[in-house]
């Protein structure tokens, strides 16, 4: 795990250790690959209506993902 700054709080920090070891991924993490994954495939499409589907979806995960991070934000603050 690498090491984390000096400002980060030891429980928090601890919290990760324990997700990393047990192989868990934050939500968020999930998904930036569902995002990644869905972005890849728009651009590897090439029908005007499947590509208006993929972007629906894109924007779905970027407010899903949006929303997770905004809430990981608050709970350190």
């Amino acid at each position: 795990m690498p090491r984390r700054h000096d400002l980060e709080d030891p429980a928090i920090a601890a919290g990760h250790r324990i997700m990393a070891e047990a192989g868990v991924l934050p939500r968020e993490f999930a998904l930036k690959r569902q995002l990644d994954d869905a972005r890849a495939a728009w651009r590897a499409e090439s029908d005007p209506a499947a590509k208006k589907v993929l972007m629906a979806k894109i924007a779905e995960l970027e407010m899903a993902y949006d929303i997770e991070r905004e809430a990981y934000r608050k709970f350190l603050k």
